[in-house]
Parts: C-alpha cells; sequence; structure tokens
C-alpha cells in the first residue's frame, strides 16, 4: 500500500480499553488506514493488532495515571500546585516529540473533558505552536461544563476555564448538531465555525456478514443503492425469474438504482434447469441489466460466491427487499426466513405464498404489468419504517460512508 498523510489520533485511551470514544478513534483509524493514510494514535493506554496503525504511548495522558490522579484532587480543592505543572511540562515533551512528521492530529474530546487538565492544557500550548505545520482538528464529543452529571467547582479558574476556550489554530467538529449548538455556546463561537462531523457503524462487523459476501456487496456498491432485492431459489422454470428481471428493468427506468440478487444454483444432472440458466444470462445480457441483475452463482458468474447457510443469512442481511414471482410453489421458505429477519417481502399472489402472509406484504398477481409491480414496491417501500432507516443507516452512516462523505476531504485539506 502506498501511503499518504501522516494522521494522528490523540485520545486518553484506546481499545481494548472499552468506551464510546475509544470505538470511535479505532473506527477511524482503520478507515484511515484503509484509505492511504499513514496513522498513528497518541495514547495513554491501548494496543493494535493491525500492524499499520501505530501506538505511541504516553502514560502520563491516561485518565487514571497515579501522578494525574493525585493532581485531580489538587484541583478539585482549588490548588494549581508545582505537581500539576511538572505533569504538564512532560506531557508536552512528550505529545510534540510523538508528532514530528505529523500532517494531521484529530484530538477527541480531550479539549472539552476534565480527566486530564494537564493534557488540556499542554495541547492548546502545542496547537499555538505547530499549527502552522499540522492542521488540528478539535473532535467533541461531550463538554463537561455543558453536562449536569459533572459538577465543576471553579469553571472560570485555570485550568478549568480551558474547557471553554476557543482556540483559534484549530478547527473545531462536533458529532451532531446538538452538540455543535451546545459547543458554540459554551466556546461564544457562530455554529459556522463548527463541523459536524457523525458517527459511524461498522455494517459488517455488527451484521457479522462474512467476506465473501462483504467483498461483494463493496465491490458493487450495494449501499449505495436504492433498492437490493433478493430471490434466493434454485433455477426452475416455475420461479419465473423473467418477471423479477423485467420488474428490475421496471425500477431502473423509474429512476431507482437496484439490484437483484439471484442465488440461482442448478442442478448439474438436469439439462432443462442447465438449459433455463443460460435462457437467463443471455437474456439479462440483451437487455444489458448485466449491472442490475447479479448471478451470485453458477458458470457464468463473475462472484463464484459459494452459498451455504451462513452466506445465505448475509444475503437476507444486506437486502432491502424478498422478491418471489413463482408461479408456483408448495410452501415458501423465504417468506418465513424474510420474516425472522424483518426483511419487507413482496411475492406472487398465489395460494401457498398469501397463507403464509396474509395481508403483511406486498402482493402482486403474475400477469400484472412489470410497471405497474415497480411502483407499487416503490410505494409499498415508502410505508416501512424499518426499511427507511436501515437504508439511511447503511447509506449515510457506515464508516465507509463517513470516510467518503466526510474525512476524505477533511484528511485532504490544506494547513491553514
Amino acid at each position: 500500500m502506498i501511503f499518504g498523510k501522516t494522521v494522528a489520533i490523540l485520545h486518553y485511551t484506546y481499545p481494548p480499553v472499552i468506551g464510546g470514544v475509544e470505538f470511535i478513534i479505532k473506527a477511524h483509524a482503520e478507515i484511515l488506514t484503509q484509505n492511504g493514510c499513514r496513522v498513528k494514535v497518541i495514547t495513554g493506554r491501548g494496543e493494535s493488532k493491525n500492524k499499520n496503525i501505530q501506538i505511541d504511548l504516553i502514560p502520563e495522558m491516561a485518565s487514571d495515571w497515579p501522578e494525574n490522579k493525585l493532581v485531580r484532587e489538587e484541583l478539585r480543592r482549588g490548588i494549581v500546585s508545582d505537581r500539576f505543572q511538572s505533569l504538564k511540562k512532560v506531557i508536552h515533551s512528550k505529545v510534540k516529540h510523538s508528532l514530528e512528521e505529523v500532517d494531521i492530529c484529530l484530538i477527541h474530546n480531550v479539549m472539552t473533558m476534565h480527566f486530564n487538565l494537564g493534557l488540556t492544557s499542554a495541547l492548546h500550548e502545542i496547537i499555538d505552536e505547530l499549527h502552522q505545520r499540522i492542521k488540528f482538528y478539535l473532535w467533541c464529543h461531550d463538554a463537561a461544563l455543558k453536562d449536569s452529571d459533572y459538577h465543576i467547582e471553579n469553571p472560570g479558574q485555570y485550568p478549568w476555564s480551558l474547557l471553554r476556550k476557543f482556540n483559534e489554530n484549530a478547527s473545531y467538529i462536533a458529532i451532531s448538531r446538538y452538540r455543535r449548538r451546545e459547543l458554540s455556546t459554551l466556546l461564544g463561537v457562530p455554529e459556522d465555525l463548527i463541523k459536524v462531523i457523525p458517527n459511524g457503524i461498522d455494517i459488517k462487523s455488527f451484521l457479522r456478514i462474512s467476506d465473501s459476501v462483504w467483498k461483494i456487496a463493496t465491490r458493487e456498491s450495494f449501499f449505495d443503492d436504492d433498492l437490493v432485492m433478493l430471490f434466493p431459489s434454485r433455477i426452475l422454470k416455475r420461479k419465473n425469474y423473467e418477471l423479477a428481471i423485467n420488474i428490475t428493468k421496471e425500477l431502473l427506468s423509474s429512476g431507482q438504482k437496484c439490484k437483484l440478487l439471484m442465488t440461482a444454483p442448478f442442478d448439474p444432472h438436469n439439462p432443462a434447469t442447465i438449459k433455463y440458466y443460460h435462457h437467463l444470462c443471455n437474456l439479462v445480457e440483451k437487455m444489458q441489466l448485466e449491472n442490475q441483475i447479479l448471478f451470485l452463482s453458477g458458470p457464468r458468474s463473475k462472484y463464484g460466491l459459494k452459498i451455504g447457510y451462513r452466506e445465505l443469512q448475509d444475503l437476507y442481511r444486506i437486502s432491502d427487499l424478498l422478491l418471489i414471482t413463482s408461479s408456483k410453489e408448495g410452501f415458501g421458505i423465504p417468506l418465513l426466513e424474510s420474516g425472522v429477519m424483518k426483511l419487507p417481502i413482496a411475492c406472487t399472489d398465489i395460494a401457498p405464498l398469501r397463507e403464509i402472509t396474509e395481508d403483511r406484504t406486498l402482493l402482486f398477481r403474475i400477469d400484472d404489468d412489470p410497471s405497474s409491480i415497480a411502483h407499487r414496491i416503490i410505494d409499498f417501500l415508502k410505508t416501512q419504517s424499518t426499511h427507511l432507516m436501515f437504508k439511511q443507516a447503511v447509506s449515510t452512516f457506515s464508516w465507509e460512508a463517513i470516510y467518503r462523505m466526510y474525512l476524505k476531504d477533511l484528511v485532504n485539506e490544506d494547513p491553514a
């Protein structure tokens, strides 16, 4: 990998220390590394198994560093002692040394929280000294002076006063518009001086998606699509795949970025299913839908996905709709699987499927116009709040989206 800029991420602690901010900075470190940045984490405690993430340990930065505990007790009693100055001096020297050859520094929560005011004070001085060489971003997840859970007796006294100090040599970031309003009031500056970059979620890890399915999902940009449909079934003529293909074409014509995922295994000992498989592949090519209709298995598949139970579950998790266009069925297990996965269903109005779904899904007749079905699907999904929240989460709040929408520009900004 060819690395670009060197980004330092600074916080009291780093995983495996457990905490909300710790999880966020770990995600930042990993997504920045994946996109070509050199990343070093400057922290009081923590470690990384990722060989591309350098950990610079400065124990004095940790909130539970013994000397810091003594300093905090003194500060609580209104005493700014030589012990505080000594701790600040040690931290200043070590952090400044760690920032050599760094282009960008992301400082998380330290400037608005009181857990190590020696660190906060040292960082203000370092920012003033190095801002012409290093771009500093001060990330605000929380603010002690705006949180009633923290009782700060001397908010106007140094070093507590640093928690409301606006440093003109750094850029400020809040994790939500609500936090930005709070920070604007606290620092006494206009909201437009504070960027909003939301936190994200690791979709692959949270949904436990296998590497093989995740590779296809990211390669084909599933999470950027308006609609990803799943048709899990063997190749059989009674599945009436042609209707599903035509519905997909009409969805595309209606302005929907969409895909139809077809597991489509066939019986290699049955010439009829092999012939039907090739017929479907040829139909998709003729209709120029190769980028929308994805055969995930079979000899003409460019994915070669071996679909077992794990992979099938993954496909349900990353899809937006189960689409079944069968002309005949004896039962309809995919409908039960979708129900368990809370996945919306659109299927043909045939007795076995209607018996399972009753009025809990979108039913259409086999001879309905594909365009009409497509528009009904669009309208149907607009009423599915779970689906809408899923699309918002994966398209806007995945770490891949956070990088693309925010972090990419941030790490490519020139120093002030």
